[in-house]
């Protein structure tokens, strides 16, 4: 039978369905189609054919694999991926502390920047942090005019 991973996907029978469909516009019935896999992978039943085998039919009648499903992640730029440093964590803490912030305030706020996550990890997590940070430190009037007491 196939992996667990075929039946998560319905990789299997996807490739079976469209085996049926493809015997059908050349013509096979379905005991000739049968005959045709006891013949080439000596199994008695097209269900017992693994993923692999059923590929490689399809792609020798059509030269095409199955599309998939959902597009292909388009994945982030590298420099959104890397790890912050120290220098990094510097600076955020600089653009805090001009507002003020305690611990607890920056945590929520973070959170509410990093869709519920608290831990910034990433190149790409520090920016949506800094630059809302950033964006608030701009638009404050007692920021602006150097004045930081109350």
């Amino acid at each position: 039978m196939g992996t667990d991973s075929d039946s998560k996907t319905g990789f299997k029978t996807r490739m079976l369905r469209a085996i049926h469909a493809e015997a059908k516009k050349r013509g096979l019935d379905h005991d000739a189609l049968h005959d045709l896999c006891v013949t080439r992978c000596g199994v008695q039943s097209m269900s017992q054919m693994t993923g692999q085998q059923l590929h490689s039919l399809y792609n020798q009648w059509t030269g095409k694999a199955l599309r998939r499903r959902a597009p292909l992640p388009t994945g982030k730029p590298i420099e959104d991926r890397q790890m912050i440093g120290s220098e990094e964590l510097i600076t955020l803490q600089q653009e805090f502390a001009k507002r003020g912030w305690g611990p607890e305030t920056q945590t929520n706020f973070t959170k509410r920047q990093l869709r519920g996550r608290s831990n910034i990890r990433t190149r790409g997590d520090w920016n949506k942090v800094l630059q809302g940070i950033r964006a608030l430190n701009k638009r404050d009037p007692k920021l602006l005019s150097g004045d930081t007491g109350p």
